[in-house]
């Protein structure tokens, strides 16, 4: 560790038995295979950054194409300069088991670009996160929206190799192993509800698991007080906050007492506050036209396609998707459209030729919108030209 090798798919081709889908990307049929086997039991990340095109990129394990597992699929993983055509993906790879590693293009994303050239293949153990340590928290501010009465933190990170330090609590009442820590001063006095969100943990352990979190004030761990009321689980909090007051946040992972170890993964941490807490209308991501509720549920519901059906021939596209709340509606927006209501399965057809994107967002009983909606990248090709 680490090992590199370059590589190109120029010219490459697609076996009939690979993997047709790698989850929301759409591979362009170019793909060139590597074998690799761990020589340690480890966290490691696996890359094609600084490539030349888009790429995707697939791990598995399996003695035949027909057999194979995936272990992860291509995603974005902790380093900030992949770059706009490398994919990274992080797992525990266990000593002397092979992986078969994937590289393709990528048609997913928009606007149209390269799906064939040269890249840099890249294993390495992955790093411990920089704010493993309470006295390393990372700090973090939040964006002001609706005029300064409402305000949002919206953190990436991860928490592979992370450990716990002696003296530090139970974050969520579990024993955890692997916490990191955030510090953030509140820009004003109010409500702020505390999420860690859409599914942060992929602890290859044997589960999923949303993290554990903990909010406290104090410097130093022997000092720290437990602040808020805890949320509907242990990924949320609710707290009411001073203005100019610094509370300092930890994300772990739930113990797995079958492997003696926490789970690990990326995470997306989120801070929603009102000031004060009335109905504050707050536009999602994605559309002016839809608004959240100031605090009506502590946790926004989460968005997942489970199955999607697409039809080159004929121009057709069928999405199935389901919500983490019970009884919750959907929102559909298709490329340019204004978002609509819609139902699963929802089917497009009569679709134009080229690349489409598909967000969809639920949205519970009470009007809360998914703050990050699904999204699902598909393509049309041009008719092949007939010949008299």
């Amino acid at each position: 560790m680490p090992l590199s090798t370059a590589g190109s798919n120029l010219e490459a081709s697609e076996e009939a038995d690979e993997h047709p889908h790698e989850f929301d990307f759409e591979p362009a049929g170019h793909s060139v295979w590597y074998s690799w086997e761990a020589g340690d039991t480890e966290w490691v990340t696996v890359s094609t950054c600084g490539s030349g095109f888009d790429t995707l990129l697939g791990v598995y394990s399996g003695s035949s194409l027909s057999s194979l597992e995936k272990v992860v699929p291509g995603k974005e993983g902790p380093r900030a300069d992949c770059g706009p055509g490398g994919q990274q993906v992080t797992f525990r790879a266990i000593a002397g088991t092979v992986y078969e590693i994937r590289v393709d293009g990528n048609l997913s994303p928009q606007p149209p670009a390269e799906v064939e050239g040269t890249f840099a293949l890249q294993i390495a153990t992955t790093p411990a996160p920089a704010n493993d340590d309470f006295a390393a928290a990372q700090t973090v501010t939040a964006e002001s929206l609706g005029n300064g009465t409402f305000f949002r933190v919206d953190v990436p990170g991860f928490s592979w190799n992370a450990t716990k330090e002696i003296g530090e609590p139970a974050h969520g009442g579990d024993p955890g192993g692997a916490s990191v820590w955030y510090s953030w001063t509140a820009p004003a006095s109010g409500q702020a509800e505390v999420v860690v969100s859409s599914g942060a943990f992929s602890s290859q352990l044997g589960s999923r698991d949303r993290g554990l979190l903990g909010v406290y004030t104090g410097n130093a761990l022997g000092g720290l007080t437990s602040v808020g009321t805890p949320g509907l689980s242990a990924q949320e909090a609710k707290v009411d906050v001073t203005a100019g007051t610094t509370y300092k946040l930890a994300v772990d992972g739930r113990f797995d007492a079958g492997t003696g170890l926490a789970a690990m993964g990326q995470i997306t941490f989120l801070i929603y506050m009102s000031v004060p807490a009335p109905d504050v209308q707050i536009p999602t991501q994605y559309s002016p036209s839809f608004s959240y509720p100031a605090f009506e549920r502590r946790t926004p519901p989460d968005t997942t396609i489970v199955e999607r059906k697409i039809k080159p021939g004929k121009r057709q596209a069928s999405f199935s998707f389901s919500s983490s709340v019970a009884a919750s509606s959907f929102t559909c927006k298709l490329d340019s459209r204004r978002p609509a209501r819609c139902g699963s399965p929802s089917t497009y057809v009569g679709l134009a030729s080229g690349r489409h994107t598909l967000l969809i967002a639920a949205v519970d009983a009470s009007g809360y919108v998914d703050p990050t909606p699904a999204l699902a990248r598909f393509s049309i090709p041009k008719p092949k030209p007939t010949h008299r």
